[in-house]
């Protein structure tokens, strides 16, 4: 039987800790010029090392949003802070965050297209890290809901050349993730994380 595996979920108050500590990094992270911004988070009485992007921080705010219902009232009032601070500042310094989106997205999509290339050489290899392999597609997703109108022609061709690679090396399958994100990434959006190698 081929191995598989799957991506655990973080917790809500890891997910929203983590982005809080994003949204308050988020100008300084804009004004510099690195990519992966290295912040040390207080998370589950521990510190905690986390690579940030604005990929990252869209896709915690995201599934925090989708699960909103469930949080308490401090949670919501939290994660309200935190997206006022990340839309102030995506609108306060726009062309930086359109900039730095743009280059995340050509990055990911970039190490994601190297991993397909990759895939039929060791289909094993392939089975096991895809689902981790599909958090760049992922983020990608977020990105480009941000970018809307404003996503360039190169990347939106980068995309499309990475998802007929994604399409010609999978087939549908059960959702690839922690099923307690189901919800959270619909099928319909979110095809990619529906198809197995």
């Amino acid at each position: 039987m081929a191995q598989t595996s799957f991506l655990l979920a973080e917790t809500v108050e890891v997910d929203l800790a983590v982005a809080s500590a994003m949204a308050q990094e988020l100008e300084n992270y804009l004004t510099q010029d690195e990519l992966y911004w290295t912040l040390i988070v207080r998370v589950e009485e521990r510190d905690r090392s986390i690579k940030m992007t604005g990929g990252d921080l869209l896709t915690r705010l995201h599934r925090l949003q989708q699960v909103r219902d469930q949080l308490s009232a401090w949670q919501n009032e939290r994660l309200n802070e935190a997206q006022q601070q990340v839309t102030g500042l995506s609108y306060s310094l726009r062309t930086r965050f359109q900039q730095r989106l743009q280059r995340e997205a050509k990055a990911r999509l970039s190490s994601l297209r190297w991993f397909l290339e990759d895939c039929p050489a060791d289909l094993q290899r392939c089975r096991v890290e895809f689902p981790f392999e599909m958090r760049n597609r992922q983020r990608v997703e977020e990105i480009v809901k941000v970018l809307g109108t404003e996503l360039d022609e190169p990347l939106k061709s980068q995309i499309d050349s990475v998802d007929q690679q994604i399409r010609s090396l999978t087939r549908p399958a059960e959702f690839t993730w922690d099923q307690s994100l189901k919800t959270v990434f619909p099928r319909q959006r979110y095809w990619y994380l529906y198809m197995r190698p």
